[in-house]
Formats: C-alpha cells, structure tokens, sequence
C-alpha cells in the first residue's frame, strides 16, 4: 500500500472528530423526541401539578441517558484500514464490526447538513457494490480528513482492482450548474398539486396528535376561529389562489433546499455532483453503477426546456426499499446528450424498429380501473342511500379513457442492436434507456385476457429498477426476451 505521512496513517485505528460527539448527542436527542414528545407535551401543558412525580422524573432522567449514550458511542467508535479493508468498530454492550474490501468501493460521498457546518465537520458515506447490504458512515471527522480517506480509498481501491494508475487522474471537466434563474424555472413549474397534498397532508397529522394529546379543546379553538374564516374565503377563486401560493411557496423552498448551488463535473470514474443549501452532499455517480437512464419532463417544464434526469445505480435491498434516486436537473436538453455520453445516445435516431402498444389497452384499462370500479361504487352507494348526486362518479369513466388514450398514442418502443429506448407518458413525458447487458431478468407477464388476445406485458428488471413495457404483441416480447438473454450470455462486459 502506499505510505501516507504519519499524521494520516490509515492503519492507526481513529476516533471520529471532537465535534462528532456534539453530532452523537443531537442525534440521540432528535431519536428520543420523536419517541416521547406526547409526553413531553403532557407533562409540560397538564394542569393541577402537584408535586414529583415518576413522569417527570424520567422526563429528567432523558437528557441524561442521551449523554450517556452518546459518550459510549463516541469512544467506542474506532476505522481503521487493514488488509486491503476498510474496519469499523462500533458499540460496547453489542459490539459491531463491518469490514468493507476496498476493491469493493463504488464510491465516497460527503456530506454536510447545518450543524455539521457548525461543527466543521462532515458525514463520510462509503458506496458498495449492490450486493452489499451495509454502508460504512463516519458521521463527523473534518473536512481535510474526509478528503483525504476519500482519495486513499479511492486510490488503494482502483490498486487492489489492479487498474492503472501510474498516471495521475484527469481534472474533473464542469458539466452544468444551476443559476438563481434556474431555479426559479425549476420551482415555478414544479409540480404544485404534489406539494400542496404534502402541505395538507402534514396538517392533518398535525390536528390529529395536538387532539390526542391536548383533547377537545384546542381543537374547538381551531374549529371557533376558522368559522368566520371560511365565510370570507368561500370564494373558489379565493381558494384555488390560496391553494396555488401555498405550492408554490412549497415546491420553491424545496428547490432551494436540494438544489442550491448544483454542480455537475465529469471525472475518470463518474459524474460527480456537489448541491443542497443547508444540508450540502457531494456525491459520486460511478459510471459502472448506472443500470439504465431516464428523464422526464411535465407539461409546463416541456415547454420552457426543463428535464428532470435520474440516474438509476445499482442500489441494495434497503436503498431500493428507500427509493434512491440520483437526480439531475437540466436546464436545457442539450445536457442529456453530454450526460448519456458514457452510457449509451439517444437509440431512437438510429433504431432498427419501432413499436406501439396495442389498440386494446385503452379499453381494458377503462374497464378495469373505471367501468368495474365506479359501477361497484356507484351499486352500493345507491343501495345505502338513493342520492341523484351520486351519479357524478360516471365522470371518473371518461377520466380513465382519455388516460388510457393518451398514453397509449404517446408510447413508443425502439429497438437497437446494443440499446433500448422507451418513450411514455400522459401529460408529461418519460424517456428510458437501458443497455441490453445491463439486463438482470426478463420475464413476461400475460392476463386472461391477453392469452386470448396473444398479448403480454414485459419487464425488464436491473440492479437498479424495473422498465415495463405493456400489451405488446406476444410474439415481440418472446423475441426481446431472447435477444436481451442473449445479449447478456453473449456481451463480456460487466453489468457494474
């Protein structure tokens, strides 16, 4: 291995950095506040207090524990490298030992949310292959250290790989990187309606535990004031301008948040993104790691030239249970022909064929999730209590159908010797494309219906997600269910 001065002696187990147990004690804390803060409330808003009681006495007791707790952490927590590993310890009462091979390093992330920043310190997050299930996190060491274990990391496991590295690694090229005006156009046409339910659906939650730990009477007040409220807001046009601002406002923050600051560079191993206002992340995306490509792009976004590209890695089974996703926003659609360079281009200029899905999945997905639905519904409704109004749910058949319609006329297949591209959509658009040897599983799926009909449903699963491709004609699915079997036998390349 190569000898680093002593001061950064890898092989020397470390603790994390002083201001780690600061980032311990928070953590702890935030974990234990969100267990007990009903009783928190109670004990602090409760009437007729009389005296100590074992309630407050644990309530006491708390801060204390979390200190112990993080102290115990904090000393117990050691990495070191040894034998070609990376080697965390961690725990005293159960004891905890991940040992990560360097060769198996995808990639080093930092990241830096507001009291890390504070602190002068960074989170370290090691990537593995997919097949890992742990991640090392070194929650606080500072940001020189983290530097410096990132590009020994990287460097020892590029030697353990035997990959060449005499000569020294290549600038990071800029790629993009996001104005104040971008962001703007990003939060102005962001989805609105999605942030809006966000909003209302975090003050339900909200009324709901202030009533189960205050009872009726806040509840009466909320309802008392917001009486007069509502009569002078009965307006819909009031409404809808109020529910309009309220998402906005919403959907911006959330912009500012994620995306302050965006950069995109291109280095020897992958793209590598540096973003966020309070919470700072730099990530790497390993060119190896990308399963398959999609961007996507709302009706409003479409118009102005804005794409939301998503890089799907290999994930493991807990990632993919969170639904990671490596997001890039594009200001202009010429990034996506920069940001498929080391994947594959667009297939659909040079495609050998292209293909539709079939004229019965309109009426089969009208069928099935609006005739059945709104006549079950609609029978039942009508036998509890005969209401004329109750008829308006037929509304929600032709609802269904325009769906069905539209995104049957914009879907397209295209095929090429070494690629996939899928093109889909409603009222926005989706592009997916997926190498054929990055292909995991392809497998077919068909109904009673589509027996009949000599139909199938397709997916084409990877390491990083799933491309479905409905009521094609059987015969087409058999043939690229073969052909991406064959590809992967066939391609010597490695999927990651």
């Amino acid at each position: 291995m190569n000898q680093l001065p002593e001061e950064n002696s890898w092989s020397i187990p470390q603790r994390q950095a002083k201001a780690g147990l600061l980032i311990l004690i928070y953590k702890s804390a935030i974990a234990l506040v969100k267990t007990f803060w009903p009783l928190l409330a109670i004990l602090l808003f409760r009437e007729n207090k009389k005296g100590v009681d074992t309630l407050e006495i644990a309530l006491i007791a708390l801060p204390v524990f979390t200190l112990v707790i993080s102290l115990i952490n904090y000393f117990y927590f050691r990495f070191h490298i040894a034998r070609d590993e990376l080697i965390i310890r961690k725990g005293f009462i159960i004891k905890k030992t991940i040992a990560i091979p360097l060769y198996k390093i995808q990639a080093v992330h930092i990241e830096q949310n507001l009291l890390h920043q504070i602190a002068n310190v960074v989170k370290v997050k090691i990537d593995t292959a997919g097949s890992e299930k742990t991640e090392a996190v070194i929650d606080a060491i500072t940001v020189q250290k983290a530097e410096q274990l990132k590009e020994f990391l990287l460097q020892e496991k590029r030697l353990s790989a035997n990959e060449e590295v005499a000569t020294p690694p290549a600038r990071d090229i800029p790629v993009m990187r996001l104005s104040l005006s971008d962001l703007v156009k990003l939060g102005l046409s962001a989805n609105h309606i999605q942030a809006f339910f966000i909003v209302l659906a975090f003050s339900i939650s909200l009324l709901q535990n202030l009533e189960e730990v205050f009872g009726d009477r806040v509840i009466r007040a909320v309802r008392d004031s917001s009486s007069a409220v509502g009569v002078s807001i009965a307006s819909v046009s009031l409404v809808a301008a109020f529910v309009l601002i309220i998402s906005v406002v919403v959907s911006m923050m959330r912009i500012f948040l994620n995306y302050f600051d965006f950069q995109l560079s291109e280095s020897a191993q992958g793209f590598k993104i540096k973003t966020g206002l309070i919470n700072t992340r730099q990530n790497l995306v390993p060119f190896s790691k990308i399963q398959y490509i999609s961007w996507e792009a709302n009706w409003i976004r479409r118009k102005v030239g804005l794409y939301n590209m998503e890089f799907h890695q290999v994930m493991s089974d807990d990632q993919r249970n969170k639904k990671q996703r490596v997001k890039v926003p594009l200001t202009q659609f010429t990034y996506v022909d920069k940001l498929l360079t080391h994947y594959h281009g667009l297939v659909q200029p040079t495609a050998q064929a292209d293909y539709r899905i079939h004229t019965s999945y309109t009426f089969r997905r009208t069928l099935l999730f609006g005739i059945l639905p709104v006549a079950l519904l609609l029978t039942v409704l009508l036998l509890i209590n005969w209401n004329p109004w109750l008829f308006l749910l037929v509304g929600w058949i032709p609802v269904i159908a325009l769906h069905a319609f539209v995104f049957r006329r914009n879907f397209r297949l295209y095929v090429a010797p070494d690629a996939l591209q899928v093109n889909s959509g409603i009222w926005g658009r989706r592009t997916q494309i997926i190498r054929w040897y990055k292909t995991q599983q392809v497998f077919l799926e068909q109904s009673i219906y589509q027996r009949k009909k000599e139909l199938a449903t397709l997916y084409l699963s990877t390491a990083g997600g799933t491309i479905t491709i409905p009521y094609i004609s059987l015969k087409l699915a058999q043939q690229i269910q073969d052909y991406a079997l064959y590809e992967v036998e066939r391609t010597e390349r490695a999927w990651m």
